[in-house]
C-alpha cells in the first residue's frame, strides 16, 4: 500500500481512521495462516484456523439503517457455524455509536479498551542513548525470533504451553515475502533485554509489541526502542506511526515523545 505522505496535512479524523486501518491490517494478517479465510465488506471478518479468539474477529463494521440485530446475527453466522470464538473491535470507523452495548446484548464480554495515537515521525522527539551498553537489531531469521520470544510471551501473559503456538504463527507471518511485519530487539550482553515490532499496514507504521524485561526497566529502553523502530520505519518511507496502548504509563511514554490521542477502541470477545 501506498505510505501516507505527511507533507498533507491530516485531520483529526483521518488520523484515527488510519490508525483503526493499520490495526484492522494487522488483524487480518492471521486470515493467511494455514485454513485462515478473510471476508472483505462490510463488516470485514477474518478466520485463522485456530479456536482462540484472538486469532478471529470482525472488524470495520458500519451499520448506519438499524436491523443492527439482524445484522449482527448475520456477521456472526461463520463463527457461529464453526464454534470459532473471535474478537470485534470497536472504534472510529464504526457504525452505530453504541455498537459496543449492541454487541453485549449479543453474548460479548467487554474485554478491554485501547487508546490510539499517532505522529508525524519528523517530530518525534530526539533519541538520547540510554545509560546501558546495548545493541539495537532486527529480527531477520527463526532463530532469532525464537530469542525475541520468550519476553514477548511473559509481558503478554502468553503461558509456556501457548508460546510454541505463538512462535510458530509468528515464524509464519514474518518471514514470507509479502510480509508486513518487522520485529526488533534491544540486547545488553546478548540477552534480550527490550522488543518491539512494526506492522506497515494501511500507509503508515504501526509499532506494537513493545516489551522490556522487568530487571531493566527505569533505564528508557522503551523509548529507545520506540525511538530506535521508528527511524527505521523512516529509512523505509513511512512518515505516520500508529499505535494502541491500554497502559497509563504507556500513554504518558508515548506523549512525551511526540505522539498525540486520536481515538478510542473498544475490545469485545465471544465464544460459543
Amino acid at each position: 500500500m501506498q505510505k501516507i505522505n505527511a507533507a498533507t496535512r491530516l485531520s483529526s479524523n483521518e488520523l484515527a481512521c488510519l490508525i483503526e486501518e493499520n490495526l484492522s491490517a494487522k488483524s487480518h494478517d492471521f486470515a493467511k495462516l494455514s485454513g485462515g479465510q478473510l471476508h472483505t465488506g462490510n463488516p470485514t471478518w477474518f478466520i485463522s484456523g485456530l479456536k482462540r479468539a484472538g486469532y478471529n474477529g470482525i472488524t470495520c463494521a458500519q451499520f448506519p439503517d438499524g436491523q443492527f440485530d439482524l445484522k449482527i446475527k448475520d456477521a456472526l453466522e461463520p463463527f457461529h457455524r464453526t464454534g470459532t470464538p473471535l474478537t470485534w473491535w470497536v472504534g472510529p470507523l464504526s457504525q452505530p455509536a453504541d455498537l459496543g452495548r449492541i454487541l453485549q446484548a449479543h453474548g460479548f464480554t467487554h474485554n478491554r479498551d485501547m487508546i490510539g495515537m499517532a505522529a508525524e515521525l519528523d517530530r518525534l522527539a530526539e533519541f538520547t542513548p540510554p545509560d546501558l551498553d546495548f545493541t539495537f537489531e532486527a529480527v531477520n531469521t527463526p532463530s532469532e525470533l525464537k530469542e525475541w520470544m520468550p519476553l514477548f510471551a511473559a509481558t503478554f501473559g502468553i503461558s509456556a504451553d501457548e508460546t510454541p503456538l505463538t512462535l510458530d504463527i509468528f515464524g509464519q507471518l514474518s518471514f514470507s515475502p509479502d510480509s508486513e511485519w518487522r520485529h526488533y530487539a534491544l540486547l545488553v550482553e546478548g540477552q534480550v533485554v527490550a522488543t518491539g515490532s512494526l506492522h506497515l499496514g494501511a500507509g503508515v507504521a504501526g509499532l506494537y509489541n513493545i516489551a522490556t524485561r522487568p530487571d531493566y526497566r527505569q533505564h528508557g529502553l522503551g523509548t529507545a526502542i520506540t525511538l530506535l523502530i521508528y527511524e527505521e520505519a523512516k529509512k523505509m518511507g513511512y512518515r505516520i506511526g500508529a499505535l494502541q496502548t491500554t497502559y497509563p504509563n504507556a500513554l504518558r511514554l508515548y506523549h512525551r515523545i511526540g505522539f498525540e490521542v486520536y481515538c478510542k477502541f473498544g475490545i469485545y470477545q465471544r465464544s460459543w
